[in-house]
């Protein structure tokens, strides 16, 4: 099996200690987070697109600060995990789904870009992706914020 996590999925990751999430540790949506890092870490295969990579980064800058987020990044460009750059044959699957699935933002259909060419199953808290279950692997979880 390949993830591609959606930038949500990263940030429960990266506030896996925060005391308001140790609070809610026993929820489902938390442990499955914890469970597929866990398997990353065994050598399942992580796909990131380069957006989403962004996306994280971003909103470590804003809330931890520009130098915690470029060791961040130094961290995933020397991980095993692999980093899909744009290119013009995702754009173009990007476009595709795009065409036919409305509602989705730049960065979710580059996601399910990369997960369709690359066979990956996106792990992901926004229900939009609901709509691409028929051509690409979706795993919903349950929101979490409403529980914080």
């Amino acid at each position: 099996m390949k993830y591609a996590f959606d930038t949500n999925i990263y940030q429960i990751w990266r506030n896996i200690n925060d005391p308001a999430l140790q609070k809610i540790s026993n929820n489902h949506t938390v442990q499955t987070i914890k469970k597929y890092f866990l398997d990353v870490e065994a050598g399942t295969t992580l796909l990131i697109p380069r957006v989403i990579l962004t996306e994280h980064l971003v909103w470590i800058a804003k809330n931890e600060g520009i130098d915690v987020a470029f060791n961040v990044l130094e961290i995933f460009i020397k991980s095993p995990w692999q980093i899909i750059y744009e290119n013009e044959e995702l754009h173009r699957r990007a476009i595709d789904i795009g065409s036919r699935y409305g509602g989705l933002g730049a960065a979710d259909l580059l996601l399910a870009g990369v997960a369709k060419q690359e066979n990956a199953t996106i792990v992901t808290m926004d229900r939009d992706f609901n709509r691409l279950k028929s051509e690409v692997n979706v795993i919903l979880l349950e929101s979490i914020t409403d529980l914080i």
